[in-house]
């Protein structure tokens, strides 16, 4: 039987903390204001700049949209699902759920 820990994805680990808040900005789109995600990032017990600086902007940037709000961007979505999926906490889409 094959360990969880036997495969582990490439690059940077976000953590479990940081899978799910990866998992919260694809479900909204990959793109969410700046101060969403601070408040999302503090209730798991980190600060957004401080993830994106973890896992380096060419996975999560700090950017800024035509009228000047700054938002975070979800960049590398492959490298996001792999560790959703490693950790477990990927949310399928409503088409996916299944009725018991």
């Amino acid at each position: 039987m094959s360990d969880q820990y036997d495969n582990c994805p490439a690059g940077p680990d976000p953590y479990f903390e940081g899978a799910v808040f990866l998992g919260w900005l694809k479900k909204r789109g990959a793109v969410r204001r700046a101060k969403d995600c601070e408040r999302n990032c503090q209730e798991n017990g980190f600060t957004a700049k401080d993830f994106i600086k973890q896992v380096g902007v060419e996975n999560v940037r700090l950017g800024q949209t035509g009228n000047g709000n700054k938002v975070i961007k979800l960049v590398d979505t492959v490298w996001a699902d792999q560790w959703m999926t490693y950790y477990d906490v990927e949310v399928p889409h409503h088409r996916h759920w299944k009725s018991l």
